[in-house]
């Protein structure tokens, strides 16, 4: 499978209202449509709501 890098600007933390983080990391997906599914399900999941741009890249 592809290795594929991701940035995730703007991110809600739904534990603390008004608080905003951002993302970066690498993972490997069969496609960038199914990274940028996999990371926005992983972020959601910590508790972060992407409210910005998520950008996917291939390594």
């Amino acid at each position: 499978m592809p290795k594929y890098s991701f940035t995730a600007d703007k991110l809600a933390d739904t534990l603390t209202p008004g608080a905003f983080t951002s993302a970066r990391g690498t993972l490997n997906a069969s496609s960038p449509t199914a990274a940028k599914k996999a990371v926005e399900r992983s972020l959601r999941s910590r508790g972060y709501e992407p409210i910005g741009d998520i950008t996917i890249t291939q390594k």
